[in-house]
């Protein structure tokens, strides 16, 4: 708590860009997670129903179930819509399909990705300014003391560890992310490759 109070204290003005980049970053990471976790248990049952749909009915069937709220159920929509052209083209809809579902997947990580490079830069900024005025009221004192110089720069290196406290958090958690987003990504692109074959064999 200490540390705590210290950056709160001696932050100054640089310390409200660092907040803000903090509440930002938590509001990305809690929106992600929240709408791209439950994602993976919904392509499972989009999945599910649409192979049941697709055996039973045919594909006509498959497409008029598929659910197009999902980004899953687009892509096999977006397949399925052109079956009678051929197996081909119904392959690369659907790989058009899922490349349009990226951007969607990957909303709000760019300004995560920010948020670990811009925060301990403010943090150093501050470092500097708070170090600059340490010697220059050093400098204009009529004794210099090494305590009080180690007090300007024990203040000034609060800012610092202010915006490492926010860059590597976001910075794991961005990672984190881009491996789910990733992983969704993939699962969308095997749906489009494998669409010919499982609309075959059915």
């Amino acid at each position: 708590m200490g540390l705590i109070r210290l950056i709160i204290e001696s932050g100054g003005w640089l310390l409200v860009p660092i907040v803000l980049l903090s509440i930002a970053a938590c509001a990305i990471v809690v929106e992600r997670l929240w709408r791209l976790l439950p994602m993976r248990a919904r392509f499972a049952a989009v999945r599910s129903d649409f192979h049941e749909a697709l055996m039973t009915g045919g594909a006509e069937a498959a497409w008029a179930r598929l659910d197009g709220t999902t980004p899953l159920g687009r892509v096999l929509r977006a397949g399925l819509a052109v079956r009678s052209h051929g197996p081909e083209l119904m392959r690369v809809a659907g790989l058009d399909a899922a490349q349009r579902e990226v951007p969607a997947l990957e909303r709000g990580l760019g300004v995560l990705l920010v948020a670990t490079q811009v925060a301990p830069l403010i943090g150093l900024l501050g470092t500097v300014i708070g170090l600059i005025e340490a010697f220059q009221a050093a400098s204009q004192g009529d004794e210099f003391t090494t305590k009080l110089l180690a007090g300007g720069v024990y203040k000034a290196l609060a800012a610092t560890v202010a915006g490492l406290l926010i860059a590597i958090p976001a910075f794991l958690a961005y990672g984190g992310l881009s491996g789910l987003v990733a992983r969704l990504s993939d699962q969308l692109e095997h749906a489009a490759t494998d669409l010919p074959l499982i609309v075959k064999g059915a």
